[in-house]
């Protein structure tokens, strides 16, 4: 398994990212597209990845001795996964071939259509959303691309809980789609995480590694450092070598650490440290 961190963890320098890899160990970084509103790799305004400026930055991060394995697309509207707003989902569709053009070879969508509470109503959403996420599958695949699908955590979305993904990959069986196992949202919708690792080991295209603690309010939650919340982190790794997975370790969604220099890399330095723990057991 190979851990890996966000390019952008440490602003707009690259030596000091080709730094912070080296000290860690790390060789693999995921890029996070339209974080921002500014963000000069993701046109907000057209729906998709800034092809110049994309292939650009990959392009440096590769010549600094990093390897750009996946993205992970911003939030689309739950409209663009009913076919209700085409431009976005045009712009997805070509932004999968201008990443897959880049060299990239997985990338994490999140497809999140809410439910009803009709189930007839339900049923119809389900079937638009295959029609249409079909279509974002069959792009992938005819560019070579492999599609980590993120479901949520929330009950209300219609992709969330294991045996839903198994549903997904029922009706859009390509050899390309795959999901993002992750392991706060599996845990916050009561999944066995090792039992789905077991069940849907050759669909785990990525895997985020990240803890928390449910609140007693509604669907609130509190992010926490990995090792210091309620998720079977380690029964999770464990299950995955077992298995023989093989690709990423994202971390994600690690709380700052209150320090007077860059709290985030302290953080992120702190949680590869667990991982790296947990991969060295037997």
């Amino acid at each position: 398994m190979k851990i890996s961190i966000r390019a952008d963890i440490t602003g707009d320098d690259p030596d000091k990212l080709f730094a912070l890899c080296d000290g860690l160990g790390v060789q693999d970084v995921l890029l996070l597209l339209g974080e921002t509103e500014d963000d000069e790799l993701y046109d907000n305004e057209k729906y998709q990845v800034s092809e110049m400026n994309f292939k650009e930055r990959v392009g440096v991060l590769k010549r600094g001795g990093l390897n750009v394995p996946a993205v992970q697309f911003p939030l689309s509207s739950p409209a663009v996964f009913l076919g209700e707003a085409p431009d976005e989902l045009n712009g997805l569709c070509e932004s999968i071939r201008i990443i897959a053009d880049a060299g990239i070879r997985t990338a994490c969508i999140h497809p999140w259509p809410e439910t009803t509470g009709d189930q007839e109503e339900d049923e119809r959403r389900w079937n638009r959303f295959i029609q249409v996420y079909g279509r974002v599958i069959k792009t992938a695949g005819d560019n070579g691309l492999y599609v980590a699908t993120h479901g949520h955590r929330i009950r209300k979305y219609l992709l969330n809980a294991c045996h839903e993904y198994k549903r997904l990959f029922k009706a859009l069986p390509s050899a390309v789609s795959g999901f993002t196992f992750c392991m706060g949202c599996l845990h916050y919708i009561g999944d066995d995480l090792e039992k789905c690792i077991e069940e849907l080991s050759d669909r785990i295209f990525l895997v985020h590694v990240r803890d928390l603690i449910k609140k007693n309010v509604g669907t609130e939650i509190k992010e926490v450092a990995l090792g210091e919340g309620e998720v079977n982190i380690s029964g999770a790794m464990s299950a995955l070598k077992k298995v023989g997975y093989d690709g990423l370790l994202f971390v994600e969604h690690i709380p700052s650490i209150p320090w007077e220099g860059n709290r985030d890399i302290l953080a992120h330095v702190q949680a590869i440290g667990y991982i790296k723990a947990l991969l060295g057991r037997d």
